[in-house]
């Protein structure tokens, strides 16, 4: 009896343990990490604000404009129950169209992955309208436009609006009256870019064995060049002259790296006088921005500094290399009013603004949630 009982314990401790060495600890939530934060450098000084370091938290509201019926979406980030609220950032989001008064917003297409512009005193434009032209089409008898956002045209000349800023490669596909074909593509920078440095061949001598290559180029000198002559051989110096050994259509392109490491490029069909086939390339002789009036899609982004001073982008016009990227958006949690929320992610660059005081936030990334009715 008393062995049978010592052997029950023993079985029962067995048990225990093994129990014991299966149970574990459960995983750490996403949740118990900052999700929430700024970083980049505010005059020059690197700053780093997170959601649940040293008290600051992560704000969202929207507001409906009265006067348009456009809602704003904001996020701010700062400490919690501050009065002035120094060091703080906050980031306000225009609707891409108007709503009915206190109506549902156009929220599940307000935010795209790409540029927006700064509302800067006035409204800024979100869509540009540009014109295309082509060259050295002779004998042309089929136009085939790519505008590189789904639009397309059939048209010689052909007018085509986008309806956000970015980079587009806008391609050219010429058929002529013999059945020759050729295809010519460039990246245009539409409205408004992270990378400023733009270019674009010309050539002096056209039409000969013996051409020079020139260029317009506008970013931050000095550049580097790097020039493919389309027949094997190549250059980097500014405007190379080149001779080719026979006639012939020569596709000649060019890499250009400026100051900032920003990298333009550019294409061109070269065709000696020579040569019967056929040939295309296209100029861009207007790029002009929709007027905005109601400010739709429009940024402002405000920061308060160490003193409790409040600078605001939203004030003098800003320079031609501020930009703001939207990376992604997200759906997010209600808010501690009730509120349903987008989570952002952005990156941007721009001059905030008190009085004839200014300051440069720049290199800046951050992850911030905004509310929306």
């Amino acid at each position: 009896m008393k062995t049978t009982r010592t052997l029950l314990i023993l079985i029962i401790s067995v048990v225990l343990f093994n129990a014991c060495k299966k149970k574990t600890f459960p995983e750490p939530e996403d949740g118990n990490a900052p999700q929430f934060y700024f970083k980049g450098n505010v005059n020059g000084t690197g700053v780093s604000l997170e959601a649940g370091v040293n008290d600051y938290y992560m704000y969202s509201s929207y507001l409906q404009n009265s006067s348009n019926s456009v809602y704003s979406f904001g996020g701010s980030l700062r400490s919690q129950n501050c009065v002035t609220c120094n060091n703080s950032f906050s980031v306000e989001v225009n609707d891409f169209r108007t709503s009915t008064y206190n109506g549902p917003s156009g929220i599940d297409s307000a935010f795209q992955a790409m540029f927006y512009p700064y509302f800067s005193g006035n409204p800024a434009p979100v869509s540009y309208s540009a014109y295309f032209y082509s060259v050295f089409n002779k004998n042309a008898q089929y136009y085939n436009w790519n505008f590189g956002d789904g639009g397309t045209s059939t048209l010689k000349n052909p007018f085509h609006t986008f309806k956000y800023s970015g980079d587009y490669n806008v391609s050219l596909t010429l058929t002529d009256s013999f059945s020759c074909s050729n295809t010519v593509s460039n990246i245009q920078k539409i409205g408004v870019s992270d990378a400023f440095c733009k270019t674009t061949i010309t050539v002096t001598s056209a039409s000969t064995l013996n051409p020079t290559f020139t260029h317009s180029t506008v970013g931050t000198p000095p550049y580097n060049f790097y020039w493919d002559l389309g027949d094997g051989n190549y250059s980097s110096v500014t405007t190379p002259s080149h001779t080719y050994s026979a006639q012939g259509r020569y596709p000649v392109s060019l890499r250009v790296v400026d100051a900032n490491s920003d990298t333009a490029y550019a294409n061109l069909n070269y065709l000696t006088s020579g040569s019967n086939v056929c040939t295309t390339n296209y100029l861009v002789l207007a790029n002009v921005p929709v007027s905005n009036p109601m400010a739709l899609s429009n940024i402002t982004v405000k920061w308060t500094d160490a003193g409790g001073i409040e600078y605001s982008s939203n004030s003098l016009s800003q320079p031609t290399t501020s930009y703001f990227k939207i990376i992604s958006a997200s759906d997010y949690h209600i808010n501690e009013l009730g509120q349903k929320t987008k989570k952002l992610h952005v990156r941007f660059k721009c001059m905030v603004y008190n009085g004839t005081s200014s300051m440069l936030i720049d290199n800046a990334e951050a992850v911030v949630v905004v509310a929306y009715k």
